[in-house]
């Protein structure tokens, strides 16, 4: 079940980075919007009557977002690419 759930997480950031455009939009975000971005879903999570679908759903597109931000942030911690090396 794990696995599954790790799968749907990793569909719907494939399914993010083709409708926004990957990384070169994402690296245009700051910590508070991607912090936005999540609030804004965990918000329309919140809805009564509860129902179980939306509340699902929605926490995937939490957890891809979340997996967003740390590909962000690791990018931005980066070391220089290999073009930097070659120029030594």
């Amino acid at each position: 079940m794990e696995k599954e759930i790790f799968d749907e997480i990793h569909a719907e950031r494939v399914y993010q980075d083709h409708k926004w455009g990957g990384p070169p939009h994402d690296d245009k975000h700051t910590n508070h919007d991607w912090v936005a971005y999540i609030i804004r879903y965990l918000g329309r999570t919140i809805v009564w009557p509860w129902e179980s679908c939306v509340f699902r759903t929605n926490m995937v597109k939490i957890a891809a977002l979340a997996v967003a931000a740390i590909e962000w942030v690791d990018r931005l911690e980066a070391p220089p690419k290999e073009h930097d090396e070659a120029q030594k």
